[in-house]
């Protein structure tokens, strides 16, 4: 059955193939029924639906719809279990934040992710390259990677050659980006009156009087009492790319081959970029991959794998930090000083140095570019002469990256302005003289990664039986030059999977893995793991025309994580402070100390994972997977300060006490169907994880509601805010007094929670939930084809999450001679606004009002509209015509076009003061040949 739609979408949920997708050619989508594999990585591959773990899919087909200069950010929303967070930065310095099924240790969260079987990121691929992204949750699937597998894997799979003729793809991208949130400060006039108000509140002299009040309103001496609107004068509208991909695809009986090569270019936000003298301090960003993969036939028993990515970048920016940058554009008031005095040098004062505009165009530039080469191949002998179903082989794998800095650096001028307001004179003051660029070039890092894999593998089948079996040797070094960072894990794997008539299900996986940073003694672990399925619909009694699939499966085991720092089980010694020895000629002398006491019997996390799940497909449209799992995870490397005395004089080391109990459900639902020449899809996906410290060595805390043991990690805890004080009668009549820095009329008031008349550091309770990663993450997509016009909308939201409000100017303004932004101006309170929501502004700042509380602990849920994209895929009819072309289309899309939040000012993404999220348009087509 075939249904016109644009790009094929294949997603194996957990072992369930649904089909709703794209093409660049001949855009049909195709509701399979035939049986499809999935790869397990470690040369194992089963058949989709014998697979009893909890392991799902997704094809560049399904990724094309929203390509990104980092793959990663890719993947919002497109597969289940699989929570994806976006970085602030520039849409090419920060890839997302990945986690599998929310958070099961309060150490190192990040799962591995390897390419082609090896460990590399994705983030350095492109998105054309890429064949398919595989997340494995469960422990019949994790155990396989040992002491590694623990917080899951993520397997990325580029793409290979194919029999047939060259398929040759030609696609150009143009992208734009812009900011979706930039801040609203206020002008110079209210920043003066709101510095004034500040001081008065503090009760200080106000820094400006009516007069200069007036010099600001009236803008009669710009140079002196200015307004400057910094991100106008910083920031442009758009940031604008190209990207352009040439590939080529074919192959014969004995070779077949698939070559690419990727451009990208990308130029920032930043306006005041030219003012400089013949060099760019533009955010710039350009890459180029080059990549061959072979499969060659070497003989009719002996076939080769040799893949080869070249990845070449560089990445300019001014010779201030992004970080410094945007920390003075949060910060810098529009009436400090102009951007240039009359006399055209940059501006500034004793205060303030950080002129942003100077920082852009006047500190020179930085340049960094990075060499990498990935390669990989793989042997694989066919034995079957000497023994049916048996074959053996071996991967090696050699990755060599280094990067290079030039920094090319110099201070920029700049003075103070004055005038004496009863005569008119004007004074300048030089604070600091132009300074010439100073050259410097260095070696970021130089890294060498060695991967070597060797397996046997047997599989028989026999009357009903399926036999297929595994045994894997693994091996994995790293190095950096000149840093003690080195590290070796090595793995035996055993994996025995068995199939009775299609319909029993049995999976049994035993490693033996080893890790390099852990206690000689403790290094080597035992991870067990089983998965047991039932495949119902191959039961005579529930055989059916409209079932497709139903099928129960289970998993349990133990996986591991060891991705600890170096050498923290050993004693260190350092060099200690010098003394005076009394003899005849006094002289001082340097000694030894103790630096660091290593962990007494480091070992690994444990991480029991419990699965359950069912897999459903019906009509040849109707697709659901549902998962319930447990993990209970052991050992986790805690603080040793809540267990063992600290009474010997130095830092008491870490120890393996932590216990964290993580668990949840996973649902995903689609629909593909088609009427006449109208094809669409609908699809969601949900998960839910929600985890509980059991033990962490927490230090004793006098009252359950402060104690972190038996709350989620990262558990925000603050003051309870009830209100906020009037008058000073109001705090001199309250019975509670609050102890946590002076109070007066304006500032918050907090619940005691104890009932001692106090509120000090025993008063915090648990605020909103945890701000590291969602509970709720979820999505729901959409498409649909009519005669070659299509449109396709994925939407992404996430629950139960909380952010802290503690942006300077933001939510903590005039502290620090900070600006003020016009929301938290108009929603002050003052003595004139005592309706006012927030605290009273305050110059030297408050312990009172910014320390945690429930006022600035945010609901950080949204709900995003991640990509939008239309498209026209041309008829096949009309291609034939030009004798030369398979398939062309044209597309527009869209990425992060709107978010509805409870954020007045921000992105629940991007809180602090950095570079903004962006919202990204693409135009551009696809051409195949």
């Amino acid at each position: 059955m075939k249904i016109i739609m644009s790009k094929r979408l294949n997603i194996l949920l957990a072992g369930v193939l649904c089909s709703c997708g794209m093409m660049a050619q001949q855009d049909t989508l195709t509701v399979h029924k035939k049986r499809e594999a999935i790869e397990l990585g470690r040369t194992i591959t089963y058949d989709a639906q014998e697979v009893t773990g909890a392991i799902s899919v997704a094809t560049n087909d399904a990724l094309s719809h929203k390509n990104s200069i980092k793959p990663s950010n890719q993947l919002f929303g497109t597969i289940p279990g699989l929570q994806v967070l976006q970085n602030a930065g520039t849409v090419w310095e920060n890839g997302a934040t990945m986690y599998i099924r929310g958070l099961g240790t309060t150490s190192s969260k990040t799962p591995l992710i390897l390419v082609d079987g090896f460990e590399r990121s994705i983030d350095e691929l492109s998105s054309e390259e890429i064949e398919s992204v595989s997340v494995l949750k469960d422990a019949v699937a994790t155990a396989l990677y040992g002491i590694r597998g623990a917080n899951g894997v993520v397997l990325v799979k580029t793409k290979r050659g194919t029999m047939g003729a060259p398929r040759i793809n030609f696609s150009y991208e143009f992208n734009m980006a812009t900011p979706k949130y930039l801040p609203d400060f206020v002008d110079g006039y209210t920043y003066a009156n709101a510095l004034n108000e500040a001081m008065k509140n503090d009760g200080l002299d106000p820094r400006y009087s009516s007069a200069e009040l007036d010099a600001f309103k009236n803008q009669t001496y710009p140079s002196v009492y200015p307004n400057v609107d910094w991100m106008d004068e910083s920031l442009r509208n758009m940031s604008y790319g190209d990207n352009v991909n040439f590939s080529a695809q074919g192959g014969g009986k004995f070779v077949r081959y698939y070559t690419m090569l990727n451009f990208l270019d990308n130029r920032g936000i930043l306006k005041p970029t030219e003012e400089t003298d013949g060099y760019s301090t533009q955010f710039k960003y350009s890459r180029l991959n080059i990549r061959t993969n072979l499969d060659i036939t070497v003989t009719p028993t002996t076939t080769v794998q040799l893949n080869l990515l070249g990845n070449f970048s560089e990445h300019n920016r001014p010779g201030e930090s992004t970080g410094n940058i945007f920390s003075a554009l949060y910060q810098v008031p529009s009436g400090a000083f102009p951007v240039k005095t009359d006399r055209g040098i940059y501006g500034g004062t004793t205060t303030y140095s950080n002129n942003p505009v100077g920082l852009i165009a006047g500190r020179g530039y930085a340049r960094s570019q990075t060499r990498a080469m990935y390669a990989d191949m793989h042997l694989k002998q066919d034995l079957s002469a000497i023994l049916p179903g048996w074959s053996a082989g071996f991967k090696v794998g050699i990755d060599n990256t280094a990067s290079y800095w030039d920094n090319n650096t110099k201070n920029f001028g700049y003075e103070a302005a004055t005038i004496d307001l009863t005569t008119g004179e004007k004074g300048y003051t030089t604070l600091r003289n132009e300074g010439t660029l100073s050259f410097s070039k260095s070696v970021g890092s130089v890294t060498t990664h060695f991967n070597l894999e060797a397996y046997t593998n047997y599989m028989k089948q026999w009357n009903k039986h399926n036999l297929n079996a595994t045994l894997l040797y693994s091996m994995d070094k790293k190095n950096s030059k000149d840093q003690n960072t080195g590290r070796a894990f090595m793995d035996i794997v055993g994996s025995v999977h068995y199939a009775y008539d299609n319909r029993y299900l049995l999976d049994f996986t035993m490693s033996g893995s080893a890790s390099s940073i852990l206690d000689p003694d403790k290094r080597w672990g035992i991870f067990p793991a089983v998965g047991a399925g039932w495949v119902l619909s191959e039961e005579d009694f529930m055989k059916n025309d409209w079932l497709n699939l139903l099928k129960v499966r289970a998993s349990y085991g133990i996986s591991g994580r060891a991705d600890y720092g170096v050498n923290l089980f050993q004693d260190i010694y350092g060099s200690g402070n010098s003394y005076y020895f009394w003899t005849t000629n006094p002289s001082s002398s340097s000694g030894m100390k103790f630096t660091q006491l290593g962990i007494d019997n480091m070992t690994y996390e444990k991480s029991h994972k419990l699965n359950v799940g069912i897999d459903f497909r019906a009509w040849n449209k109707l697709s659901l997977t549902l998962d319930a799992f447990y993990d209970h995870r052991t050992d986790i490397l805690v603080a040793g300060s809540g267990a063992i005395s600290q009474t010997f004089g130095m830092s008491v080391p870490s120890i393996n006490d932590g216990v964290v109990d993580n668990k949840g459900v996973e649902v995903a639902l689609n629909w593909d169907d088609k009427l006449g020449d109208f094809s669409y899809h609908l699809g969601g996906q949900f998960t839910f994880a929600r985890n509980e410290i059991i033990n962490q060595n927490e230090e004793y805390r006098p009252y359950d509601y402060l104690k972190r043991t038996g709350r989620p990690i990262g558990q925000i805890y603050g003051y309870e805010v009830v209100g906020i004080y009037q008058s000073q009668e109001e705090i001199d009549n309250r019975e509670v007094k609050q102890y946590l820095g002076s109070v007066r009329p304006g500032d918050l008031m907090f619940k005691d929670q104890n009932g001692d008349n106090r509120v000090d550091s025993y008063d915090q309770v648990p605020l909103g939930y945890n701000s590291t990663c969602p509970e709720i993450y979820y999505s729901f997509d959409l498409g649909a084809e009519y005669k070659g016009f299509g449109v396709y909308a994925l939407f992404q939201g996430v629950g139960n999450y909380s952010q802290i409000l503690n942006t300077p100017s933001l939510y903590r303004p005039i502290v620090s001679n900070n600006t003020i932004s016009t929301y938290y101006w108009e929603n002050r309170w003052s003595e004139t606004n005592p309706t006012g929501t927030l605290p009273r502004l305050t110059y030297s700042g408050s312990d009172n009002n910014y320390s945690t509380n429930s006022m600035w602990v945010a609901d950080a849920s949204y709900l995003k509209l991640r990509t939008l994209e239309v498209y026209y895929n041309f008829p096949s009819r009309l291609l034939k015509k030009t004798g030369f072309l398979g398939g062309a289309k044209l597309f527009a899309r869209a990425h992060d076009l709107f978010s509805i939040d409870n954020l007045d000012l921000r992105d629940p993404e991007s809180i602090g003061a950095e570079h903004p999220t962006m919202t990204q348009y693409t135009f551009g087509f696809n051409l195949s040949f």
